[in-house]
């Protein structure tokens, strides 16, 4: 997975803190957590991937909001998930957002943003 982390810095770069509290509060939508959770628990996590580095920038460009966690998790949960070869729209929809720049927030099962 290659992440556009220079359009995902810009694109959160242009948000107030509303604006990001507001998309994490999409995220909580039954079609995008339960997906989440389903896919989290088929891959048993237990190791960090290698996000320190786009934390760190995205922690300091968003005053430390809570994005940055949801975004260092997506990424771990999408590494791992590959690495077991877990195949589903849910993964698919969450690695092609970070590959365009995007924090995905929004799923629609038979939608493929």
């Amino acid at each position: 997975m290659q992440i556009d982390k220079e359009k995902l810095l810009l694109s959160l770069s242009k948000m107030e803190q509303d604006k990001l509290d507001e998309l994490l509060d999409l995220r909580d939508d039954d079609s995008f957590d339960k997906q989440w959770l389903d896919l989290y628990e088929k891959c048993d996590i237990s190791t960090k991937a290698q996000t320190k580095e786009l934390f760190l920038s995205l922690s300091k460009l968003t005053q430390g909001h809570e994005i940055c966690s949801y975004i260092s998790d997506d990424l771990e949960l999408i590494q791992k998930a590959r690495a077991l070869g877990i195949e589903s729209k849910f993964l698919d929809y969450l690695e092609s957002s970070y590959e365009k720049g995007i924090f995905p927030h929004i799923f629609k099962e038979d939608k493929n943003v």
